[in-house]
């Protein structure tokens, strides 16, 4: 029983520096593609739905305060919002049945969605500025997000069938 945890452990901590290895490409290839494609996000959707909600927290925590350190804004900010929306995505993702492409999109695109908006309104209740005037980029984050994490979900299965 064991190994399976260690398993489990290793496969999220691999989205973890997967993320983190994207998330550096696309900051060198141009900066302003970090802001179409979340890629913290994603490992946080990915193991929220795929393991469920107290994965998705833990990878919510730890992917959001690894994209807190390296951003300008308040340290915990990306946290929050990132281990809410884990926990509820993998709370949901238990009731629901994801195997269709096009439910599974759906989803993301919603989560994804309130991750943003949970996000924007934290940072605004502490800066009192609204960042979706200045980087109209952040419109269509939800919607790359849900598309590239639910091709990835969808090949990411047999994964967790061999994990388990």
């Amino acid at each position: 029983m064991r190994t399976v945890r260690i398993r489990k452990g290793l496969v999220l901590l691999l989205m973890l520096v997967l993320a983190f290895a994207f998330y550096s490409l696309l900051g060198r290839l141009n900066p302003n593609l970090i802001v179409f494609i979340n890629t913290f996000s994603m490992a946080v959707l990915l193991a929220a739905i795929i393991y469920g909600e107290i994965e998705g927290a833990v990878m919510g925590t730890v992917a959001g305060l690894l994209a807190d350190a390296f951003s300008d804004g308040v340290f915990g900010l990306s946290g929050l919002s990132l281990t809410i929306t884990g926990f509820l995505a993998g709370w949901f993702a238990q009731k629901i049945n994801l195997n269709s492409l096009g439910k599974r999109s759906v989803m993301l695109f919603f989560f994804s969605l309130f991750q943003l908006l949970l996000w924007v309104v934290l940072y605004n209740f502490i800066f009192k500025n609204s960042l979706l005037y200045s980087r109209p980029g952040l419109y269509l984050q939800p919607v790359i997000t849900a598309i590239i994490t639910s091709l990835l979900a969808g090949l990411l299965r047999p994964v967790k069938k061999a994990v388990d």
